[in-house]
Protein backbone atom coordinates (compact mmCIF):
# COMPACT_ATOMS: atom_id res chain seq x y z
CA UNK A 1 0.00 0.00 0.00
CA UNK A 2 1.47 3.45 -1.04
CA UNK A 3 1.86 5.66 1.98
CA UNK A 4 -0.87 7.72 3.74
CA UNK A 5 -4.07 6.12 1.85
CA UNK A 6 -6.54 5.23 3.46
CA UNK A 7 -7.84 1.39 3.18
CA UNK A 8 -11.38 1.75 2.38
CA UNK A 9 -13.73 -1.63 2.19
CA UNK A 10 -17.18 -1.04 0.49
CA UNK A 11 -19.29 -3.82 1.48
CA UNK A 12 -22.94 -5.17 0.11
CA UNK A 13 -24.68 -8.29 0.81
CA UNK A 14 -23.56 -10.28 -2.69
CA UNK A 15 -20.40 -7.69 -4.00
CA UNK A 16 -21.99 -8.14 -7.55
CA UNK A 17 -23.29 -4.40 -7.98
CA UNK A 18 -23.36 -1.06 -5.44
CA UNK A 19 -20.16 -2.06 -3.99
CA UNK A 20 -18.09 -3.40 -7.24
CA UNK A 21 -19.33 0.12 -8.72
CA UNK A 22 -17.69 2.18 -5.99
CA UNK A 23 -14.36 0.24 -5.90
CA UNK A 24 -13.76 0.80 -9.67
CA UNK A 25 -15.01 4.50 -9.04
CA UNK A 26 -12.63 5.18 -5.61
CA UNK A 27 -9.91 3.75 -8.31
CA UNK A 28 -10.89 5.85 -10.66
CA UNK A 29 -11.62 9.71 -8.90
CA UNK A 30 -9.75 9.08 -5.56
CA UNK A 31 -6.91 6.90 -5.91
CA UNK A 32 -4.80 9.59 -4.48
CA UNK A 33 -6.07 9.49 -0.87
CA UNK A 34 -8.26 5.85 -1.35
CA UNK A 35 -6.66 2.53 -1.65
CA UNK A 36 -10.37 0.58 -2.42
CA UNK A 37 -11.76 -2.74 -1.66
CA UNK A 38 -14.75 -4.63 -2.14
CA UNK A 39 -16.59 -7.30 -0.52
CA UNK A 40 -19.89 -8.93 0.67
CA UNK A 41 -21.22 -11.31 3.54
CA UNK A 42 -22.48 -13.38 0.91
CA UNK A 43 -20.60 -12.93 -2.09
CA UNK A 44 -22.09 -14.24 -5.62
CA UNK A 45 -19.64 -15.78 -8.31
CA UNK A 46 -19.04 -12.73 -10.24
CA UNK A 47 -20.09 -9.02 -10.57
CA UNK A 48 -23.14 -7.74 -12.17
CA UNK A 49 -23.28 -7.97 -15.95
CA UNK A 50 -24.74 -4.46 -16.22
CA UNK A 51 -23.05 -2.83 -13.51
CA UNK A 52 -19.66 -3.53 -15.55
CA UNK A 53 -21.05 -2.88 -19.01
CA UNK A 54 -22.37 0.49 -17.85
CA UNK A 55 -19.29 1.48 -16.06
CA UNK A 56 -16.92 0.48 -18.92
CA UNK A 57 -19.36 3.00 -21.08
CA UNK A 58 -18.63 5.91 -18.97
CA UNK A 59 -14.55 4.84 -19.77
CA UNK A 60 -13.94 3.45 -15.68
CA UNK A 61 -11.99 0.53 -15.83
CA UNK A 62 -13.14 -2.74 -14.30
CA UNK A 63 -10.78 -5.16 -15.53
CA UNK A 64 -9.82 -5.63 -11.90
CA UNK A 65 -13.46 -6.18 -10.38
CA UNK A 66 -14.12 -9.65 -8.98
CA UNK A 67 -16.87 -10.99 -6.36
CA UNK A 68 -15.14 -11.02 -2.86
CA UNK A 69 -15.81 -12.66 0.89
CA UNK A 70 -14.49 -10.64 3.61
CA UNK A 71 -11.92 -12.66 4.31
CA UNK A 72 -10.66 -11.96 1.03
CA UNK A 73 -9.17 -8.13 1.38
CA UNK A 74 -7.11 -6.91 4.11
CA UNK A 75 -7.93 -5.27 7.44
CA UNK A 76 -9.65 -1.51 6.50
CA UNK A 77 -9.36 1.85 7.82
CA UNK A 78 -13.00 2.80 6.73
CA UNK A 79 -16.20 0.41 6.04
CA UNK A 80 -18.62 2.02 4.25
CA UNK A 81 -21.85 -0.42 3.82
CA UNK A 82 -24.08 0.21 0.57
CA UNK A 83 -27.48 -0.11 2.67
CA UNK A 84 -30.30 -2.41 2.96
CA UNK A 85 -29.35 -3.08 6.43
CA UNK A 86 -25.81 -4.82 5.45
CA UNK A 87 -23.82 -5.63 8.63
CA UNK A 88 -20.40 -6.72 8.58
CA UNK A 89 -19.34 -7.45 12.26
CA UNK A 90 -16.56 -9.44 11.22
CA UNK A 91 -14.56 -6.44 10.27
CA UNK A 92 -13.32 -4.60 12.34
CA UNK A 93 -12.20 -0.62 11.19
CA UNK A 94 -11.84 2.28 12.73
CA UNK A 95 -14.73 4.24 10.85
CA UNK A 96 -18.00 3.14 9.37
CA UNK A 97 -20.70 4.78 7.51
CA UNK A 98 -23.76 3.53 5.89
CA UNK A 99 -24.62 5.14 2.31
CA UNK A 100 -28.31 3.51 1.89
CA UNK A 101 -28.46 3.19 -1.52
CA UNK A 102 -31.00 1.07 -3.25
CA UNK A 103 -29.61 -2.10 -5.09
CA UNK A 104 -30.67 -1.70 -8.90
CA UNK A 105 -30.03 -5.30 -10.12
CA UNK A 106 -33.02 -6.46 -12.37
CA UNK A 107 -33.76 -3.21 -12.77
CA UNK A 108 -33.13 -0.74 -16.02
CA UNK A 109 -30.33 1.10 -17.31
CA UNK A 110 -31.82 4.51 -15.67
CA UNK A 111 -31.22 2.73 -12.62
CA UNK A 112 -27.56 1.43 -12.91
CA UNK A 113 -26.79 5.23 -14.02
CA UNK A 114 -28.63 6.61 -10.83
CA UNK A 115 -26.53 4.73 -8.67
CA UNK A 116 -23.45 5.39 -10.38
CA UNK A 117 -24.20 9.29 -10.35
CA UNK A 118 -25.06 8.58 -6.21
CA UNK A 119 -22.00 6.53 -5.94
CA UNK A 120 -19.36 9.22 -7.64
CA UNK A 121 -21.07 12.09 -5.48
CA UNK A 122 -20.71 9.70 -2.18
CA UNK A 123 -16.62 8.74 -3.05
CA UNK A 124 -15.58 12.53 -3.63
CA UNK A 125 -17.39 13.41 -0.76
CA UNK A 126 -15.58 10.70 1.40
CA UNK A 127 -12.04 11.81 -0.72
CA UNK A 128 -13.05 15.30 0.48
CA UNK A 129 -12.98 14.30 4.25
CA UNK A 130 -10.07 12.41 4.14
CA UNK A 131 -8.13 15.42 2.76
CA UNK A 132 -9.18 17.77 4.84
CA UNK A 133 -8.23 15.20 7.97
CA UNK A 134 -5.04 15.79 6.75
CA UNK A 135 -3.59 12.04 7.17
CA UNK A 136 -4.25 8.49 9.32
CA UNK A 137 -2.83 6.83 11.54
CA UNK A 138 -3.13 3.10 10.14
CA UNK A 139 -1.46 2.36 13.70
CA UNK A 140 -4.05 3.90 16.24
CA UNK A 141 -6.03 2.06 18.61
CA UNK A 142 -9.36 0.58 17.36
CA UNK A 143 -12.04 2.12 19.18
CA UNK A 144 -14.64 -0.33 19.24
CA UNK A 145 -12.16 -2.59 20.57
CA UNK A 146 -11.31 -0.46 23.87
CA UNK A 147 -15.20 -0.11 23.88
CA UNK A 148 -15.11 -3.51 24.18
CA UNK A 149 -12.60 -4.39 26.64
CA UNK A 150 -13.92 -1.44 28.74
CA UNK A 151 -16.28 -4.30 31.40
CA UNK A 152 -14.88 -6.76 33.57
CA UNK A 153 -17.06 -9.33 32.83
CA UNK A 154 -15.37 -9.20 28.77
CA UNK A 155 -11.92 -8.66 30.14
CA UNK A 156 -12.67 -11.91 32.14
CA UNK A 157 -14.08 -13.91 28.88
CA UNK A 158 -10.80 -12.49 27.38
CA UNK A 159 -8.42 -13.79 30.23
CA UNK A 160 -9.65 -17.39 30.10
CA UNK A 161 -9.95 -17.22 26.13
CA UNK A 162 -6.38 -16.32 26.27
CA UNK A 163 -5.22 -19.54 27.68
CA UNK A 164 -7.32 -21.84 25.91
CA UNK A 165 -7.46 -22.86 21.95
CA UNK A 166 -11.07 -22.85 22.05
CA UNK A 167 -14.34 -22.59 24.60
CA UNK A 168 -17.80 -23.63 24.42
CA UNK A 169 -20.47 -21.25 25.76
CA UNK A 170 -21.55 -23.65 28.12
CA UNK A 171 -17.88 -23.82 29.81
CA UNK A 172 -18.14 -19.32 30.13
CA UNK A 173 -21.59 -19.63 31.82
CA UNK A 174 -20.14 -21.75 34.57
CA UNK A 175 -16.89 -19.71 35.30
CA UNK A 176 -18.86 -16.39 34.80
CA UNK A 177 -22.20 -17.25 36.70
CA UNK A 178 -24.68 -14.99 34.34
CA UNK A 179 -27.20 -16.13 32.12
CA UNK A 180 -27.21 -16.94 28.65
CA UNK A 181 -28.31 -13.99 27.84
CA UNK A 182 -26.12 -11.96 29.51
CA UNK A 183 -23.00 -13.72 27.87
CA UNK A 184 -24.61 -13.65 24.20
CA UNK A 185 -24.33 -10.04 24.44
CA UNK A 186 -21.04 -9.71 25.88
CA UNK A 187 -19.75 -12.22 23.31
CA UNK A 188 -21.22 -10.16 20.45
CA UNK A 189 -19.79 -7.12 21.44
CA UNK A 190 -16.15 -9.17 21.45
CA UNK A 191 -16.94 -10.67 17.92
CA UNK A 192 -18.22 -7.37 16.21
CA UNK A 193 -14.92 -5.76 17.85
CA UNK A 194 -12.77 -8.26 16.37
CA UNK A 195 -11.47 -9.46 19.19
CA UNK A 196 -13.03 -13.07 19.25
CA UNK A 197 -14.49 -16.00 16.59
CA UNK A 198 -17.08 -17.67 17.14
CA UNK A 199 -18.41 -21.01 15.37
CA UNK A 200 -21.31 -23.16 16.02
CA UNK A 201 -21.23 -26.65 17.11
CA UNK A 202 -24.69 -28.47 17.63
CA UNK A 203 -26.38 -26.27 20.27
CA UNK A 204 -23.70 -24.32 21.51
CA UNK A 205 -21.33 -21.50 20.36
CA UNK A 206 -17.90 -21.88 20.26
CA UNK A 207 -14.85 -19.02 20.96
CA UNK A 208 -11.71 -18.47 20.45
CA UNK A 209 -9.47 -15.35 20.55
CA UNK A 210 -7.68 -13.51 17.72
CA UNK A 211 -4.29 -13.49 19.53
CA UNK A 212 -2.78 -11.10 16.43
CA UNK A 213 -5.17 -8.81 17.18
CA UNK A 214 -5.07 -8.43 20.68
CA UNK A 215 -1.08 -7.77 20.69
CA UNK A 216 -1.80 -5.08 17.75
CA UNK A 217 -4.15 -3.33 20.14
CA UNK A 218 -1.79 -3.35 22.68
CA UNK A 219 1.11 -2.42 20.67
CA UNK A 220 -1.01 0.59 19.21
CA UNK A 221 -2.13 1.78 22.74
CA UNK A 222 1.79 1.41 24.10
CA UNK A 223 2.71 3.63 21.34
CA UNK A 224 0.22 6.11 22.15
CA UNK A 225 1.64 6.19 25.72
CA UNK A 226 5.12 6.50 24.42
CA UNK A 227 4.11 9.77 22.65
CA UNK A 228 1.75 8.94 19.78
CA UNK A 229 -0.69 11.09 18.81
CA UNK A 230 -4.41 10.47 18.23
CA UNK A 231 -5.16 10.25 14.49
CA UNK A 232 -7.30 13.22 12.48
CA UNK A 233 -8.99 10.18 11.35
CA UNK A 234 -11.99 11.35 13.88
CA UNK A 235 -12.49 14.34 11.98
CA UNK A 236 -13.89 11.72 8.92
Amino acid sequence: MNAGKVRVAFICTHNACRSQIAEAIARMRASDVIEPYSAGTDPLAAPNPDALRLLAKRGIDVSMLRSKALDEIPRPDIVVTMGCGVSCPALPCQHREDWGLDDPTGKEDAAYDACIDAIARNVDDLADRIHAADGWDHDRPDVSALRALADETRLTVVRALAHEEELCACKLLDRLHVSQSTLSHHMKVLVDAGLVHQRRDGRWMHYRIDSDRLVALGESVTALGRGGHASNGDNI
